[in-house]
């Protein structure tokens, strides 16, 4: 899930901050490399994918949305074919009243050629916000993912029209690459920039170590860094350690 209100320093003009993941929805640290994708021909029928994590800190674009304390994320999703549907929801620590974000998406994702593809749309909301603010956004993305071998690279791209209510245009770019050292452990990183139309631009990148203690359960211990130091705290050095369970 992963979201910020990214970059906090135009943020906090209105409301503190800077998702993610996430988590894509993403905003969340998870080095997890997906198993193979069955062929495209093959129709499985609705999937029905839930996890929860709790992390000691929420980390979106390099800048945390928890003022540098504990978050609990929860995600709901269904997917069928090439084609998914997703929501979840995480607090979050602005220090004007928001405490929490709720993310919903969708989107296309197929395979060709064994490079992994995610075209979709990703709506990061808040709640609590003080009145006459209006930080809820919505960001259009295209990622690709290739193995070879135990190695995979990544390549993203979002795009809002309206960056978390400034009325102003912004892209996030993230290359990323993971290896595979055993069934279990992986290891790897990502370098990101944030631009702006309008506002402070900011680099960021990551680096840790992902390893699966059951089927279900994985514990991510991971370091984040970002150019603008000068911005706060929020977008200081930060390692984070996430347990995540999926089902």
């Amino acid at each position: 899930m992963r979201k910020i209100l990214p970059a906090a320093a135009l943020l906090w003009l209105v409301c503190p901050v800077a998702h993610a993941d996430p988590p894509d929805l993403s905003s969340m640290p998870q080095l997890i490399l997906p198993p193979a994708t069955p062929p495209a021909e093959v129709v499985l029928g609705p999937l029905f994918t839930s996890s929860v994590t709790a992390a000691s800190n929420y980390i979106f674009r390099g800048v945390s949305q928890t003022a540098n304390q504990m978050a609990i994320f929860g995600t709901e999703r269904v997917s069928y074919d090439q084609f998914y549907a997703g929501a979840g929801a995480e607090n979050v620590a602005f220090h004007n009243g928001t405490d929490a974000e709720y993310d919903l998406s969708a989107g296309w994702a197929p395979v060709i050629d064994g490079f992994r593809f995610d075209f979709g749309v990703i709506r990061y909301g808040y709640i609590h916000e003080p009145a006459h603010t209006h930080i809820d956004t919505v960001d259009y993305k295209a990622v690709v993912l290739h193995d070879f071998g135990p190695i995979t690279l990544g390549a993203s791209v979002y795009y809002t029209a309206d960056f978390f209510g400034s009325g102003h245009e912004g892209v996030y770019f993230e290359g990323s690459a993971a290896y595979r050292i055993t069934k279990k452990l992986s290891v790897g990183g990502a370098l990101g920039r944030q631009t702006l139309e309008v506002g402070t631009q900011h680099d960021t990148w990551n680096a840790g170590v992902n390893y699966a203690l059951t089927k279900h359960i994985a514990l991510d211990v991971r370091y984040y860094d970002t150019t603008e130091h000068d911005l706060g705290r929020t977008y200081g050095s930060h390692y984070v350690a996430a347990l995540k369970a999926a089902f």
